[in-house]
């Protein structure tokens, strides 16, 4: 997914970690607040940064980030928590992708990872 809006896990007290998600202005890049409303919401100017995609590290390990829903836990269990995802099927079985989970999506299911990557739609 790539839907441009402000991470859920940006919010300052989302989860127990030293700082939030960053938020960053509409140009994706200059970091704002934590406490700026999301650019989806009327009136609100943070979203997210370009930087929070997916990189590779070599032909058997990427790092990257995700939306997620784990069950028996809840948001501030999973916000900012990493996780080790292997690939089993196509060309690249076999290859670990790390991802850190930055947001939540309402239509996500139990053990369920939305991974974020420009072009890969909304939601």
């Amino acid at each position: 997914y790539w839907d441009c809006c402000k991470a859920s896990c940006g919010w300052p007290n989302k989860a127990s970690v030293s700082s939030p998600v960053q938020t960053c202005a509409a140009d994706s890049t200059t970091p704002v607040d934590a406490n700026t409303p999301s650019g989806c919401d009327s009136g609100g100017t943070g979203y997210m940064c370009s930087n929070q995609q997916v990189w590779n590290v070599s032909s058997t390990l990427s790092y990257g980030y995700a939306a997620a829903r784990i069950a028996g836990q809840g948001e501030s269990d999973w916000c900012c928590a990493c996780y080790s995802l292997i690939f089993t099927s196509t060309s690249i079985t076999g290859k670990e992708l790390i991802v850190q989970v930055t947001n939540t999506g309402g239509d996500l299911h139990d053990n369920q990872f939305d991974l974020a990557m420009p072009g890969g739609g909304v939601g």
